[in-house]
């Protein structure tokens, strides 16, 4: 009898054991398995009733709960490869233990992102660019309902409102991510204003940059134009200067805002100088008329050599002339509007009048 309950109880643990192969645990995903660094992770093998399971982390982190039962959760903290068992003892077969199952574990580093943000004036672009390069997948949001998938997303024609914290969140291909931040300033006061004056041909044209105390300022305009100086002044103009001139500053921040100034370059008058030469000297009062063009709007001064002359700040005068030899008249016409000037001059010869002896008579 002894011998056959033996027997009875030898098959009866084949049979057991037979019965419960598949419910030995088994590992649940890929080897190699992935997890981040700073990662919270749950693991787990089917669960058995009446069962208990040792789980054994080789390192690279923590089993943080679930030790005994068939799933538990592990705190990764340190980057590399590391093994995870896990051992599964029967209680229904008088403590039975299974062969341990074994998962690898690589725990890939974390990426490390940057977000940096131009400072532009209301109205211009705001260029937020991000890193590092090749992530998987990058997303922004932000203020004013801000988000967007690109890399280095701009926001043209900004308002007050996207001014505070943009956050951008980085993937790499481990499928690790990780987050920064970048707070963004929008200026809106100290835009630029360029003011210029409006010279006469041949004058200098002078023009004003603001406000002081900007990163650069940079002027462009007509003629192939530009200077990187705040108050550019270009001397002895031509009417090829007039026109747009463009004036771009850049603030501390890397913002930049431009404006524009309109410059007109006034003509010349061109007074044209008519009248007798050569010329008598005069003995008996009379005189020689020597006239310009009248303009609206003009002035004129008249200075004579070797004579005396009548009308003056007309365009027209009458001059006596006194002194023989070489004399000269010049006007000078004067534009009230612009106060542009310009000269014009005739030599004039005056010859002596005849000296004539006294009247004899025999």
């Amino acid at each position: 009898m002894k011998t056959k309950a033996a027997f009875l109880k030898t098959i009866l643990l084949i049979i057991t054991s037979a019965t419960f192969t598949g419910l030995w645990a088994q590992p649940s995903t890929a080897d190699p398995d992935h997890a981040c660094l700073n990662s919270t992770e749950d693991y787990w093998v089917t669960d058995t009733p009446g069962s208990t399971y040792n789980w054994v982390l080789s390192g690279g982190g923590t089993i943080t709960q679930g030790q005994g039962s068939s799933a538990i959760r592990i705190n990764w903290t340190t980057t590399g490869t590391f093994t995870l068992t896990v051992t599964e003892t029967l209680a229904s077969t008088s403590n039975c233990t299974g062969a341990p199952v074994t998962l690898n574990i690589i725990v890939n580093p974390l990426p490390v992102p940057t977000a940096t943000a131009n400072s532009p004036f209301t109205g211009g672009d705001l260029n937020l660019i991000g890193g590092p390069d090749g992530m998987a997948s990058y997303a922004w949001t932000g203020p004013n309902g801000f988000s967007s998938t690109e890399q280095n997303p701009v926001i043209t024609g900004v308002t007050d409102a996207a001014a505070g914290t943009y956050t951008l969140t980085v993937i790499n291909s481990a499928g690790c991510s990780a987050s920064t931040t970048v707070d963004v300033t929008i200026n809106t006061v100290d835009l630029p204003t360029a003011v210029a004056n409006t010279p006469c041909v041949g004058g200098d044209l002078t023009l004003i940059g603001g406000p002081s105390g900007m990163a650069s300022y940079s002027w462009t305009g007509p003629n192939g134009f530009s200077s990187t100086e705040q108050n550019p002044i270009i001397t002895g103009v031509t009417a090829a200067a007039a026109g747009t001139y463009t004036l771009t500053i850049t603030n501390a921040g890397g913002g930049t805002a431009s404006t524009t100034v309109d410059v007109v370059i006034n003509p010349l008058p061109s007074p044209v100088i008519t009248g007798a030469n050569p010329v008598c000297q005069n003995t008996g009062g009379s005189t020689e008329i020597y006239s310009t063009p009248a303009n609206a709007g003009s002035t004129y001064n008249w200075t004579v050599v070797g004579g005396t002359l009548s009308g003056q700040g007309t365009n027209q005068i009458a001059v006596l002339w006194t002194t023989p030899g070489e004399g000269s008249v010049s006007v000078t016409e004067t534009v009230i509007s612009t106060g542009c000037t310009a000269t014009a001059t005739i030599e004039i010869t005056v010859q002596p009048a005849p000296v004539t002896s006294g009247i004899y008579h025999n």
